[in-house]
């Protein structure tokens, strides 16, 4: 045996001394518990796929040859992002409404689509009394020359001579509003002229001449058109004069749908109120010997409407009046229009009614 001096052994210690701690660090590696080893595991960073994105418009030629397409990204359970193409939608068109456009025939769905400047409103079948349309009918309200349909059928009541001549005078000229009239005192026409005047071109000179010549007197007159309303069933209205100049001359909606539907068993008034214009001699007159008057409601020479009945009315009380009888889709109605607030107002809304009937709607309720 060769003897060896300590300094040589003491190299070959070190090495097999680091040879068992490797061993040992690797084996208290492995037994190392697996919740550290997923702690480990969370706190290391993770790479995020980032988001699709909307392509970059097109530019130059790209531009020219491809239209740019529109992306929406999308982003589901599983937390991925998907970027898909917006789906093409096929345009629909918007419903036309009454209330933005009041003149487009063929739109309205519902009466409240039918968007009317006047007060009060009632819209009805003649037939069946159903109501079509009614607003503010039962307020009782001034009706100016609407009051002529009751002094005619007042008239034609007395059943007085319509050739008897009758003479305007000073008595007929109203004093309170000093409205202008072509017919001076002394003018002369027969009853049934007077009447047509009355009743055509709403002429209150004419109107009030024919109160006064009456058989009882122009008061006996007014108390008549009274009896006559309540006779009718007109229990909220009231007359004072036979003009309707008057403000106290009162009644609503639904009282007018009667005195319409009572003026059309007069063929006389069906006939004068519908009288587009006339031209009238008129002797005594110092105006003119010769006048012609139009229908004050230009609706009666309109080939689109078929009117049986109208009048017209107008003071600062009353507003703007409209009364009428007319066959619209087969179907006779009668049209009332109170205190329109502008001048062509009530004649724009007789028309915007004949188109929503028109369109369909009334069909729903008849």
């Amino acid at each position: 045996m060769t003897n060896r001096s300590p300094r040589n052994w003491l190299p070959l210690l070190g090495l097999a001394a680091a040879t068992v701690l490797s061993a040992a660090a690797e084996v208290h590696a492995q037994a190392a518990s697996p919740r550290e080893a997923t702690a480990r595991k969370a706190q290391a960073p993770t790479a995020v796929r980032p988001a699709a994105q909307a392509p970059r418009p097109a530019t130059g030629r790209q531009a020219a040859t491809r239209p740019a397409q529109r992306v929406r990204t999308t982003t589901p359970a599983n937390g991925r992002a998907v970027a898909k193409p917006a789906p093409v939608v096929a345009a629909r068109a918007t419903p036309v409404s009454m209330r933005y456009r009041p003149d487009t025939a063929r739109s309205a769905e519902a009466p409240s689509d039918l968007v009317l400047r006047s007060t009060a409103v009632l819209v009805a079948s003649q037939a069946t009394g159903q109501v079509l349309f009614s607003r503010n009918d039962e307020k009782v309200r001034s009706i100016a020359s609407i009051t002529k349909l009751m002094t005619a059928m007042v008239v034609l009541d007395y059943n007085q001579s319509m050739d008897e001549l009758v003479t305007i005078t000073e008595e007929d000229i109203d004093a309170t509003r000093r409205l202008g009239s072509r017919l001076a005192a002394g003018t002369t026409l027969s009853r049934a002229e007077m009447l047509r005047l009355s009743l055509m071109s709403s002429e209150n000179r004419a109107t009030a001449a024919l109160a006064r010549t009456s058989p009882g007197g122009y008061r006996e007159f007014i108390a008549q058109m009274n009896v006559k309303a309540q006779a009718l069933g007109m229990h909220q209205s009231r007359f004072e004069d036979s003009t309707g100049l008057h403000s106290g001359n009162v009644s609503t909606a639904q009282d007018l749908v009667l005195l319409v539907t009572a003026g059309m068993s007069y063929s006389t008034i069906r006939e004068y109120t519908t009288t587009s214009a006339l031209r009238v001699d008129t002797p005594g007159n110092r105006a003119a010997h010769h006048l012609q008057f139009n229908n004050s409601n230009q609706l009666v020479a309109s080939p689109e409407w078929e009117i049986g009945l109208s009048k017209t009315g107008f003071i600062r009380e009353a507003g703007r009046c409209l009364v009428m009888q007319t066959r619209i889709n087969g179907e006779e109605m009668v049209i009332v229009l109170l205190d329109s607030d502008g001048r062509h107002s009530r004649i724009a809304d007789a028309n915007r009614i004949r188109r929503w009937i028109e369109s369909g709607y009334s069909l729903r309720l008849i």
